[in-house]
């Protein structure tokens, strides 16, 4: 199988012979968007250390330029697209970087619905309890306190606090400030989108009876209505983006998703598996040139 490198020197050649290679694009777009993306909490240096881009160089280049020489008018079109395809997840933040808290009051909000108490929350995390509601309202909040919630969310979710020495009179007194607060439990949020300000909650979703009977993801795919865990979405998500032409669009639609969540959970997934030393997931099929921006023979040469 040939190396990226040499997938990439075919495609080039392929490009210079049809007259179509532009090794050079516009720079402002990619500007834009690593502004937008140190809006939300990443210094340039993260973002440069994140991408594998020296911050002395094509970074400086490309937003300050140097000495009497303003920014760089155009990149290299390898640079721009690896630059436009980022975005941060969660993971990615320094611990001391401050970021929005839309995903972090959700969580906790998803956990009171379950009958988990701030107070509960925060002596896990080590905190007090004071101390975690007054952060919880503040404009911003760190990523290392954002990532603690969503352990605590990953590891919760789902289970009963009375399962875990909660008392009853705590866990039907905090159930009821969430219905009073009208907050929404953890079925309403999709992993993929819970961090997005904008994601739109699917306030249909029950919060019991996760599967309805067995083999819920090929009857799913089936067409038949049935109620996907997180893992269940997953699979779904795999298998049509590894076996069936649709776009991530397409697939959104049809998870009641955005897009742009289909694919972070797709990239993920495929990062997932490199890491563990699992068969990567890929497109085994022809992709309309709408989602991958990409010609037959490019898939060919990238086979």
């Amino acid at each position: 199988m040939k190396s990226a490198s040499a997938r990439w020197q075919v495609r080039r050649r392929q490009l210079i012979a049809a007259g179509k290679w532009e090794p050079f694009v516009d720079a402002e777009p990619v500007r834009e968007h690593l502004r937008q993306v140190n809006a939300v909490g990443m210094s340039y240096r993260a973002i440069s250390e994140r991408l594998g881009l020296p911050q002395d160089s094509s970074l400086q280049h490309l937003m300050w330029g140097r000495g009497a020489y303003g920014p760089g008018q155009q990149v290299r079109r390898e640079t721009a697209e690896l630059v436009l395809s980022y975005w941060p997840t969660l993971a990615d933040f320094p611990d001391g970087a401050r970021i929005d808290p839309t995903g972090t009051r959700r969580r906790v909000e998803a956990l009171m619905v379950r009958g988990w108490s701030r107070r509960v929350m925060s002596e896990r995390i080590g905190m007090g309890d004071e101390h975690f509601l007054k952060v919880l309202r503040r404009p911003r909040v760190t990523a290392r306190l954002a990532r603690q919630v969503a352990e605590l969310y990953d590891a919760w979710w789902d289970q009963d606090p009375l399962d875990h020495g909660v008392p009853l009179r705590s866990v039907t007194r905090v159930k009821a400030d969430a219905v009073r607060a009208g907050w929404l439990g953890p079925l309403a949020w999709d992993d993929d989108t819970i961090d997005d300000p904008n994601a739109v909650p699917q306030v249909d979703a029950p919060e019991t009876g996760f599967t309805e009977g067995d083999d819920v993801v090929n009857r799913f795919l089936m067409g038949e209505s049935v109620v996907l865990d997180r893992e269940a979405r997953r699979a779904v998500i795999c298998h049509l983006m590894e076996w069936s032409t649709e776009t991530t669009a397409d697939i959104g639609a049809r998870l009641e998703m955005d897009g742009d969540a289909v694919y972070q959970a797709w990239r993920r997934m495929r990062q997932e598996a490199r890491k563990a030393g699992r068969p990567v997931p890929w497109r085994r099929v022809y992709v309309s040139l709408s989602d991958m921006n990409l010609t037959k023979d490019d898939l060919r040469s990238a086979a």
